[in-house]
């Protein structure tokens, strides 16, 4: 009974994976989307050497940390996605690569907030990994990536909040238009500014986990006023800790482990029922490898990120 179930879930899965890849979009035409949506926001398109390296390692760093060893598709983010997910009954933290972000925004309409939308969205990055290099992606998302106030892409962006070119971009002018990328307008520095710098840091900690700068070279970026383009200057912040968290997040280590285990037993159970319906028995058993994924996912996500 247990290995009907487990061929029945495994026959669903996929059969929607195949729908999901058959319906979405092919992934053509990269180029031609990306250059209308940066014509439509009345910006310029960017290549990416002429953008500074310190804005593309930041919009990895926190967007995508294993952008360059996925393949469009970030399993380890989606395992540590599935609890807060379930937790909250939403797609908030669906684990989206930097590809999936990008196929949302020229294929999907900006809309993947549909379990269904998820699935073409993940299906789309797929094709778009096996027709593009990484760096044909990274470009095409920082120059379709909305800033807020107007700004689509980044030389549309640096030169709103700076008056500079995205090849001008120190770090700490990259990592405040790197932070905005999530919400823009929650983290609007020109309206938020207290808002604005907390996501700073959380960008700048990201980098410094990433070795890509020291805790010293964040802190100073931090330590100065942030002069912005007819606003006024970002105030200066210190005192911030930029050091790694924990390793383990240990409550939910044990919630995860005794929710696996439950799962284990559950499935155990399931495998001795000699009577019932059968089709009862199945959807225990199905049932009880949901337990077992959730407990597994839940212990996933008590491990750091990185």
């Amino acid at each position: 009974m247990l290995a009907i179930a487990l061929t029945a879930t495994a026959l669903l899965l996929a059969a929607v994976g195949a729908t999901a890849w058959l319906t979405s979009p092919s992934g053509g035409r990269l180029d031609p989307r990306v250059a209308a949506r940066v014509r439509a926001g009345g910006g310029h398109r960017v290549a990416l050497d002429r953008v500074a390296p310190i804005l593309r390692q930041a919009v990895v760093a926190t967007e995508d940390e294993r952008f360059y060893r996925h393949h469009g598709i970030d399993l380890i983010g989606v395992l540590r996605a599935i609890p807060y997910d379930l937790a909250h009954l939403s797609l908030a933290q669906g684990g989206s690569t930097i590809t999936e972000q990008l196929a949302k925004i020229l294929y999907l309409g900006g809309n993947d907030h549909t379990p269904w939308r998820k699935l073409q969205d993940a299906a789309l990055a797929l094709k778009l990994e096996n027709r593009y290099s990484k760096e044909d992606v990274l470009a095409g998302y920082l120059n379709s990536a909305y800033f807020g106030h107007g700004a689509y892409g980044i030389w549309a962006a640096s030169e709103r909040y700076f008056g500079i070119r995205p090849s001008r971009l120190a770090l700490a002018q990259a990592t405040l238009l790197a932070g905005l990328i999530q919400a823009p307008s929650a983290d609007d520095p020109l309206v938020h500014p207290d808002a604005a710098r907390e996501r700073q840091v959380a960008v700048l900690r990201s980098l410094v986990r990433d070795g890509v700068v020291t805790g010293d070279e964040a802190a100073a970026a931090l330590a100065q006023p942030l002069p912005l383009r007819d606003a006024r200057p970002l105030p200066p912040l210190r005192g911030v800790n930029f050091a790694p968290g924990p390793a383990f997040i240990w409550w939910e280590l044990v919630a995860g482990m005794i929710v696996l285990i439950g799962g284990i037993a559950a499935l155990l159970t399931v495998r001795r029922l000699h009577r019932g319906r059968a089709a009862l028995r199945a959807a225990a058993a199905i049932a009880a490898i949901a337990i077992v994924v959730l407990g597994a996912a839940l212990a996933f996500r008590s491990f750091r990120a990185a």
